[in-house]
């Protein structure tokens, strides 16, 4: 609930950046061209991806979605 929106879509982005996603945005591909283990290969992981990341991801989105509806009412 305390995390920012951009805290929450690095999280979702790392289960993406862990198998290799080449990413379009620039804010993540500068941001994880920055670890020693990123290496983009792919413009599509989702078949890569396993049950429990394609779950966390869906719970990032939502989670995502509160933190952008909801960001004013709790005074951050």
């Amino acid at each position: 609930k305390n995390l920012r929106k951009l805290d929450l879509e690095i999280i979702k982005n790392s289960v993406f950046a862990r198998h290799g996603y080449s990413f379009k945005k620039d804010t993540f591909r500068y941001f994880f061209e920055q670890t020693d283990w990123y290496i983009p290969v792919s413009n599509n992981v989702d078949e890569d991806l396993s049950p429990l990341e394609k779950e966390n991801v869906a719970l990032l989105n939502r989670l995502t979605k509160y933190a952008e509806d909801k960001y004013d009412s709790f005074g951050r």
